[in-house]
């Protein structure tokens, strides 16, 4: 099993009224935009940008997936996925 995160450009989208359905979509499958530190801290990923923990190690698999959920929302869209083997980052909004 391996983390993933994935980064999704919604062309012609407004935020943030155009993207609930693809948290919504995303969410199906397993992946969010907050992440949890090991602090106990949760906090919000910046527009467009979601993890998912425990997904398949076969990141072609977990691409295909999220590029079919993104593609539900109707939206012309660019997609990066990436597997995780570590990350630090700042970031400022707590999630709620």
């Amino acid at each position: 099993m391996a983390n993933y995160f994935a980064r999704v450009e919604l062309h012609g989208a407004k935020w943030p009224d155009d993207y609930e359905e693809l948290h919504e979509a995303l969410a199906k499958i397993g992946f969010t935009n907050c992440i949890d530190f090991d602090e106990g801290d949760t906090k919000k990923l910046p527009t467009g940008f979601y993890f998912a923990r425990g997904k398949s190690a076969d990141k072609n698999v977990v691409s295909k997936s999220v590029c079919s959920a993104v593609d539900t929302t109707g939206y012309t869209n660019e997609v990066v996925v990436i597997k995780s083997a570590g990350s630090n980052s700042r970031l400022n909004s707590d999630c709620d």
